[in-house]
């Protein structure tokens, strides 16, 4: 007797179709831009259409199948989606150190799961200066990326 399939990625496969379309428009919306302007736009874009068109494939093909639902709280990815979207739109009026570390915190408020230390507080809060203050000086100094 053999063994049942399991069922295809359809979801999977509509948010490849999904991603295909915002691919597409970052590379129809980034041909407004300077030329240097539209690489970072031009390179997701083209990532996003070829992974999505690249699982496609593999659907047609009978090679996905549905991943077990993930272990965590849905209530915590939800609060990461919304802090990353809050900062998005908080960098043009705060700048963006301050809206970095805001969102950095509440970051690891969400995915801390243990007790807090002071060793803890003062390890992330290091790291913290550090990771933002090296990508601060790399886009405003090294790539001369105008930061809000």
């Amino acid at each position: 007797m053999s063994e049942p399939t399991p069922p295809r990625d359809t979801p999977g496969a509509i948010g490849s179709v999904l991603l295909i379309g915002a691919g597409v428009a970052a590379l129809i919306f980034s041909s407004e831009f300077s030329d240097l302007g539209a690489v970072f736009p031009r390179a997701i874009g083209g990532l996003l259409v070829a992974m999505g068109v690249l699982y496609l494939v593999f659907y047609a093909l009978g090679r996905t199948q549905r991943a077990a639902p993930a272990a965590g709280s849905n209530l915590r990815r939800a609060g990461v989606a919304v802090v990353m979207l809050a900062w998005a739109f908080a960098l043009p009026a705060m700048g963006f150190l301050a809206s970095s570390a805001i969102a950095f915190v509440l970051l690891l408020m969400l995915a801390n799961h243990e007790r807090w230390t002071m060793r803890t507080v003062l390890l992330y809060g290091a790291t913290g200066v550090l990771v933002l203050g090296g990508l601060y000086a790399l886009f405003k100094h090294a790539l001369q990326v105008p930061l809000p």
